[in-house]
């Protein structure tokens, strides 16, 4: 059963593992703290700071380059029962730059996961979450490249809003939404 899981300190081993078996994969990282953790060698990797980053971001403690986005952000260990499976974040507050390039949610399911329907459900649980803070819609948004995410979303009846060329990327990002009262 798929759950999302507030990191903390009893979870660093399992978390150690995952960044590292993202690392021998490649990308893509996804949520942004993955990114961050993967460009440190694995012996370096400070779990404790990865902790403080999350809960300066729930608490709405963000990195300057997030403040035009969102006013903070949730990350989740996503399991399946005893198994770390991937990372999700749920942004909150939106900002007309979020709206239009991010999204509310992030899901990255870990290398050896994928392909097993993970991304759905995990996705599904971030949606309750949003449900469960009073969130009307959810927007969820991707580069044009990636060919997983409009499947997915497809599945759960998000319906294309429009698409943007990043002015910080420069490549084309796909927006849509999903009512949710």
């Amino acid at each position: 059963m798929i759950k999302l899981v507030k990191p903390n300190p009893e979870h660093k081993n399992k978390y150690k593992e995952m960044i590292s078996e993202w690392q021998q994969f490649g990308g893509p990282y996804v949520p942004c703290i993955i990114d961050y953790d993967c460009n440190n060698p694995i012996d370096k990797l400070d779990y404790d700071a990865t902790l403080k980053v999350i809960d300066d971001y729930s608490n709405g403690k963000i990195f300057d380059y997030d403040v035009d986005y969102f006013e903070s952000s949730d990350f989740y260990f996503i399991y399946d029962d005893d198994d770390l499976i991937g990372m999700g974040e749920i942004r909150h507050n939106l900002k007309p730059l979020g709206i239009k390039t991010i999204g509310h949610i992030a899901c990255g399911i870990r290398p050896s996961k994928r392909k097993k329907g993970y991304a759905k459900k995990s996705i599904e649980c971030m949606i309750e979450k949003l449900k469960e803070d009073g969130v009307d819609e959810v927007i969820v948004c991707h580069y044009s490249e990636n060919k997983i995410t409009p499947k997915i979303i497809q599945k759960l009846n998000f319906k294309y809003r429009d698409s943007i060329i990043s002015d910080v990327s420069k490549k084309e990002i796909k927006c849509y939404i999903k009512k949710l009262k």
